[in-house]
């Protein structure tokens, strides 16, 4: 009944989607989902079909021997059954749990298994062939096992009937759907199409009748987020709606409650893959089109900005100037390409947000969702990995470098205004505020006192370190009655 349900409701959504142009892990659930009915029809004819009929009984060894002996190309009909409702299932849970923040931290466990579990299953069927075909030797073991079954060679008619007019139903019941959307699509041409003013990209786009706006805008062509697939999960596809919104009709639950999350219900903010317009809209795209599950979830949290306490990185290149000296564009670039995938990398590894870029530098935030204590530690590791990984840089392109790359790390904990800033089309979550301006001056600091890494004695102590003993100076900054203490130092503290 489950396959069944499933399956009717892969139907459903194979005529309700406007748009055939998909995504190739959208290609890979739809290809895989109509293949499983055909594929497994063998498999249902061969066991609840027959036995419900014939009274008997199945197990693996009346499979084994079928599979490896009577019927060697059922056994693979069966194994890409297997597959193509792995893939399927795989990519469902996939799309459903790239939001989590537990999941992106576990993925790579989750790819693993996802390719061990199938990989062990097949190796062990193998290995019972192997078996089966050293019992095949003795004379009529198959059919043996055929007859101690019950089963009847003459239920195979039976199989075959099953498996056939099951792969013709799924076949016929495509090519109708896809001839009623054809019918569908020119009886919609044939009336006035109302359009969709996509302010984001300065372009009007003509709505699909009976369609989403987020279907509207990929069938013109307009890349707009939607992580979950336009599923009314993630709340990536998220539109302001301008003219044309009392002319909505009002969320349903699911979108309801999404939007509510984002505390945004009631408001002028809708779900593009959720909302059916009727008449023209004026749309502003409220995520760029890259989002992925990770800055989706920071997003929504700073959507608006708010006041938050977090440590703030800023690192620099020193002497950035030398390495466009006597070397072509594309060596400059390839250099700092693999310098910032460096930083990249160890901010990821850290738990960091790249929030700004400047040239040859850029500034990161710890805290978005973690203690106080635990962003400043993070911090602290992030600065160490950063100058590990400049030095192994720097050692691998010794060749390529009149001298080693160098770089300065400033570190200041405090309040910042965080929030999604930056063009519509491309916005990223950053800070701004006095403790942002303090950390620059951290980094740019490390000259003065001839170190690697300048950090805030109150970074310090958040971070649960004891600072007795330490050279503190005194940074005067601009506004406030006390200087910040600051700490120089080569290595991170918790690496010393």
């Amino acid at each position: 009944m489950a396959l069944v349900v499933h399956v009717a409701l892969g139907f459903c959504g194979l005529y309700v989607r406007r748009r055939m142009t998909l995504k190739p892990w959208e290609f890979a659930q739809l290809a895989s989902g109509l293949a499983i009915p055909m594929l497994l029809a063998t498999h249902v004819a061969g066991t609840r079909i027959v036995d419900e009929i014939a009274g008997v009984r199945s197990d693996y060894t009346l499979a084994l021997a079928v599979f490896w002996q009577l019927a060697p190309l059922t056994g693979w009909v069966h194994v890409a059954g297997l597959m193509a409702t792995w893939i399927h299932g795989c990519i469902g849970l996939h799309i459903w749990l790239r939001l989590q923040s537990w999941y992106t931290r576990r993925q790579p466990l989750a790819i693993s298994l996802a390719v061990l579990i199938p990989a062990l299953s097949l190796a062990g069927y193998v290995s019972a062939g192997v078996q089966v075909r050293n019992l095949v030797q003795a004379d009529g073991w198959a059919t043996g096992v055929l007859e101690s079954f019950g089963r009847d060679p003459a239920m195979n008619a039976l199989v075959d009937d099953v498996q056939f007019n099951a792969r013709v139903g799924v076949v016929a019941t495509v090519l109708v759907i896809l001839g009623l959307r054809l019918v569908r699509a020119y009886c919609q041409r044939r009336g006035q199409v109302p359009v969709i003013r996509y302010v984001s990209g300065d372009r009007t786009v003509p709505l699909v009748p009976g369609g989403t706006a987020l279907e509207a805008f990929r069938v013109a062509g307009i890349r707009h987020a939607s992580v979950c697939g336009g599923r009314g999960r993630c709340s990536t596809c998220r539109i302001q709606i301008g003219a044309g919104r009392d002319d909505l009709p009002p969320p349903d639950e699911g979108e309801a409650q999404v939007l509510k999350r984002l505390g945004l219900a009631g408001g002028d903010v809708r779900l593009a893959c959720q909302i059916r317009p009727r008449a023209g809209l004026t749309v502003t795209a409220m995520l760029p089109p890259e989002t992925s599950g990770k800055n989706t979830r920071i997003g929504q949290e700073y959507q608006r900005g708010d006041e938050v306490n977090v440590a703030i990185l800023f690192v620099d290149l020193r002497g950035s100037t030398r390495l466009s000296e006597d070397r072509l564009p594309f060596d400059v670039v390839f250099i700092l390409n693999q310098f910032f995938t460096e930083l990249s990398t160890a901010l990821e590894e850290t738990n960091g947000h790249y929030a700004q870029f400047n040239g040859d530098g850029l500034m990161a935030l710890y805290g978005l969702s973690t203690s106080p204590g635990q962003a400043c530690r993070d911090a602290l590791t992030g600065a160490d990995a950063m100058l590990r990984r400049i030095e192994a840089l720097s050692d691998r392109l010794s060749d390529e470098l009149g001298a080693p790359l160098r770089i300065g790390v400033g570190i200041h904990f405090g309040e910042a205004i965080v929030g999604l800033m930056g063009p519509p089309e491309t916005p990223i979550v950053s800070a701004l505020g006095d403790n942002v301006n303090i950390a620059a001056r951290l980094e740019s600091m490390t000259r003065e006192l001839g170190v690697r890494l300048c950090v805030s004695a109150r970074t310090l102590e958040t971070a649960g370190l004891n600072i007795a003993g330490m050279d503190i100076h005194e940074l005067p900054v601009k506004g406030r009655e006390r200087p910040v203490r600051v700490v120089g130092l080569d290595k991170a503290p918790a690496a010393m």
